[in-house]
């Protein structure tokens, strides 16, 4: 059977590296913040869309029951390979028919909605989360910011020109993903109108990274002392109004 452009990517591109690097260590740590401002000991957590098993690794260690569903094979052999006791399923976030209704306290949805293009397919992993999360739990929603792709990869590559002209960026310069492209890229308003057309509500919402992934080599030339400061700067600041959607991910933290 023939690799998806998703196969493919994490084939080439290793997601259990990305994480380790000083970017993604702020994009973790941040996250992980916000976690444990709202986990409590006997929570059961579901993590959709697991990657290589960052998350769940961490929250096993801290001895949560942790569930993990992951599309990319690739992910879930290194996932194993390093946890070889993690409970984990191959599976697509849109529909988990192998996990029952109301099934977990947290539910992760940390990387599908980075790959599902339009309202309809985003709502669908929505509703799917909503429906295997307990009533009252919680559900944390990542997605890719628009202004950090049209910033990094239309402006600084000189692109945005071209994109336009082929109506990739519309003139309001939000990218018009396609199908079949391996990414989409959203905006805040998008993410309110996804909420309630999925009747879910916010109780938060945070940058997990804000500027790291802009700062990625000045990160890697600070001192261990600089970087930690850093980390607590973005773990300060990540729920500030003004910069939510100026980093590269935002995640949505939503009741069921």
């Amino acid at each position: 059977m023939a690799l998806s452009n998703i196969e493919k990517h994490y084939n080439k591109h290793p997601e259990d590296l990305r994480l380790l690097r000083r970017h993604g260590i702020v994009e973790f740590e941040t996250t992980m913040h916000h976690l444990h401002r709202f986990l409590k000991p006997d929570d059961t957590i579901l993590d959709i869309g697991a990657g290589t098993g960052r998350y769940t690794s961490a929250l096993m260690a801290e001895g949560y029951k942790v569930k993990a569903v992951e599309l990319v094979k690739r992910n879930i052999d290194v996932f194993l390979k390093r946890e070889p006791t993690a409970d984990v399923v191959q599976g697509d976030a849109r529909n988990m028919p192998f996990i029952e209704d109301n099934t977990a306290d947290v539910t992760l949805l940390l990387g599908p909605l980075y790959h599902l293009f339009g309202d309809e397919e985003k709502v669908k992993a929505l509703k799917e989360a909503k429906r295997v999360t307990k009533p009252g739990g919680l559900i944390f929603v990542a997605y890719l910011m628009n202004e950090y792709s049209i910033l990094s990869y239309c402006f600084d590559e000189d692109r945005i020109g071209e994109l336009m002209e082929k109506g990739f960026v519309d003139k309001e310069f939000h990218i018009q993903s396609q199908e079949g492209e391996l990414y989409d890229y959203i905006r805040l308003d998008d993410i309110n109108r996804l909420n309630e057309k999925a009747g879910l509500e916010r109780v938060t919402i945070f940058s997990p990274d804000g500027a790291a992934d802009y700062m990625r080599t000045r990160l890697n030339r600070m001192n261990d002392d600089t970087f930690a400061r850093f980390i607590e700067y973005q773990k300060c600041i990540s729920e500030r109004p003004e910069l939510i959607g100026a980093g590269s991910h935002t995640v949505d933290i939503l009741r069921r």
